[in-house]
Order: C-alpha cells, then sequence, then structure tokens
C-alpha cells in the first residue's frame, strides 16, 4: 500500500485562499489585530480547565518567537493578558454584577 504523502504547500495555498474570501466582522479584524485569531477561537480558547497554565504556554510561545516575529510575539502577549483579566474576572466578579439601575 504506498502512503499518501499531501503537498502541504498546495494546502497552505488554498487555505490562504479561503481565508482571503472570508469576510471578518469589526470585531474579528480587531480582534485578528490584538491576538491574531477571532473572537471565536479567543472564547474557545478559554474552556482550558488550569487558565494560569494556559497564559505560562501562551508566553513561552512568545518568548520562542519574539527574535524573529515581534508582531506575532505582541498577539501572543495580548493572548496571555486576555487569559490573565478574564480569569481574574471569574475569580473576582465586580461588586455590580447583577446589579440593576
Amino acid at each position: 500500500m504506498a502512503e499518501f504523502e499531501p503537498d502541504w504547500n498546495d494546502w497552505h495555498e488554498y487555505l490562504m485562499k479561503e481565508i482571503e474570501h472570508y469576510e471578518l466582522s469589526e470585531k474579528d479584524n480587531q480582534y485578528m489585530s490584538m491576538y491574531g485569531c477571532t473572537v471565536q477561537d479567543m472564547q474557545d480558547m478559554m474552556y482550558e480547565d488550569k487558565p494560569y497554565m494556559l497564559a505560562m504556554c501562551i508566553l513561552s510561545d512568545a518568548q520562542e518567537v519574539m527574535e524573529y516575529d515581534t508582531e506575532q510575539a505582541r498577539q501572543f502577549i495580548n493572548k496571555a493578558k486576555y487569559v490573565l483579566r478574564s480569569w481574574n474576572n471569574d475569580n473576582n466578579p465586580s461588586p455590580t454584577v447583577g446589579l440593576t439601575n
């Protein structure tokens, strides 16, 4: 039986063309600029059991790419801040949450 060897360059080109045709909302465009992914991607990421470990892994990724891709490193750092901010809000809800005017 012959092994299937996918041509990753063709696959990457196909994905890039599909992404170009995909229209993002204004908020998704903002998230793409800040975090390198969409709102939904960020929300999906938050289903981690240990958000502090997720933040540490993301910061490790930032360290890894810092030398050659400062824009991606910045996005990783923003992601880690998003995780920490979300985790902090979950653990320390604002005293005004749930109050009505």
